[in-house]
């Protein structure tokens, strides 16, 4: 899938459930804004997720059940906010997964059941709420979970799960 350089948003459903998209998906930096379910149930995907860097909010439901995106995932630092469910059940993860300091609000749900990150997660300053069930199922982690010294919410069974955390 190859979005070009002249779109500025991709819609709410643009890609809803499409199967047999192939390759890394790479959201180029001309886009701002992506609408909630854009790329929900997409199965197919074999290569690494990028999001551009002027991104203000990863939507809810955004990326949800995407099957076969790979490798680590950074959040750019124009990101404050990752809407609820965002990477629900993506699994496919198998590197780092690096939240960006602007970040405030990590979601409900943003990143339940994607079991195969690993390393370190580090929770930045800036985020002062992480919604339930965030991480949950999140068991692949294999490094030091690091906490915001600004939180100010952590939801419900938000870590539940998250078994192979080495320390703090």
């Amino acid at each position: 899938l190859t979005i070009p350089n002249s779109v500025t948003k991709i819609g709410s459903n643009a890609f809803y459930n499409c199967s047999g998209l192939t390759g890394k998906l790479t959201i180029p930096n001309s886009v701002n804004e992506i609408g909630h379910h854009a790329f929900s149930g997409c199965s197919g995907f074999n290569g690494k997720l990028t999001l551009s860097d002027k991104l203000v909010k990863i939507e809810a439901c955004v990326f949800d059940n995407c099957s076969g995106l790979t490798g680590a995932l950074t959040i750019p630092n124009s990101v404050t906010e990752i809407g609820g469910s965002a990477f629900y059940k993506c699994s496919g993860f198998t590197g780092t997964l690096t939240i960006s300091n602007s970040v405030t609000e990590i979601g409900g749900s943003a990143f339940y059941n994607c079991s195969s990150f690993t390393g370190d997660l580090t929770i930045p300053n800036s985020v002062t709420k992480i919604g339930s069930n965030a991480f949950y199922n999140c068991s692949g982690f294999n490094g030091k979970l690091s906490l915001s010294n600004k939180l100010i919410n952590i939801g419900y069974r938000a870590f539940e799960n998250c078994s192979g955390f080495t320390g703090a």
